[in-house]
């Protein structure tokens, strides 16, 4: 998909990394600006394309949530050994990767934006009967983007498919069990108004980490995808001054 590509921005005089990985169903290009930024801030970033993403819902359905993982552990292993520093972001389940990826390896940070613990609805218990009636749920209202210029330019897929929302269900449960391992510090980043991860995933994720040094941003014009939305200046300037602050 145009606008899905992965990316890196990076210069030799700079000491410190951050992996920056999207969200379901979503692609590098809601974290590019964002990667900018981190460059423009004095920081190497790398946007990974998780597999099964800005291709097509049907190569999607067919990943599990492993292959996320290990794309993320991949590149954090690829990269990691030439910087001083290095952070993880992600948004909404790229943050859940980037939490549990740093419950098992060495990183200096962790920034999730619009991530969470628990998908709420009673809906989503019908997952495994609906899956043998239809393979992929619409999205009819499109991402959830509060600003209508940055929802209509969102690169991702209008098809959910139902076996990928039962493999991100699979791993949630799995990354419970881990947040009590994780120990580097961590920034919450969650829009009050977040219609995917629900507002108290944020409180949920903050007492379940077993991090000392942990802070909580909340966001007040913002819906999920809050690194194109609104209050995406807040997201920029939060994550940068959280990462200078670490380094120190």
């Amino acid at each position: 998909m145009k606008g899905a590509e992965p990316f890196y921005f990076a210069s030799p005089s700079h000491k410190t990394l951050v992996i920056l990985v999207h969200g379901f169903t979503s692609t590098c290009h809601s974290m590019r600006e964002l990667g900018q930024k981190f460059f423009e801030a004095g920081f190497d970033a790398c946007g990974i394309l998780l597999p099964g993403h800005g291709t097509t819902p049907e190569d999607m359905e067919k990943r599990k949530w492993t292959e996320w993982l290990e794309a993320v552990e991949n590149k954090l292993n690829e990269l990691s050994t030439g910087y001083a520093n290095v952070f993880l972001c992600g948004q909404s389940m790229g943050g859940c990767l980037c939490l549990y990826v740093s419950s098992f390896h060495p990183v200096t940070g962790v920034i999730t934006i619009s991530s969470g613990i628990k998908l709420f609805g009673w809906k989503l218990r019908l997952l495994p009967l609906i899956k043998y009636f239809t393979r992929f749920i619409k999205k009819y209202d499109g991402p959830d983007i509060k600003d209508p210029a940055a929802k209509k330019a969102e690169v991702h897929y209008d098809l959910m498919p139902i076996k990928s929302i039962m493999e991100l269900q699979r791993f949630l449960k799995k990354l419970g069990g881990r947040m009590s391992h994780v120990k580097c510090p961590v920034l919450l980043i969650h829009a009050e108004q977040d219609h995917t991860f629900e507002f108290k995933n944020q409180a949920l994720m903050f007492h379940a980490l077993g991090s000392v040094n942990k802070k909580q941003i909340v966001l007040k014009n913002s819906y999920h995808i809050a690194t194109v939305d609104y209050d995406k200046l807040t997201v920029q300037n939060e994550s940068i001054q959280f990462i200078k602050e670490t380094c120190k």
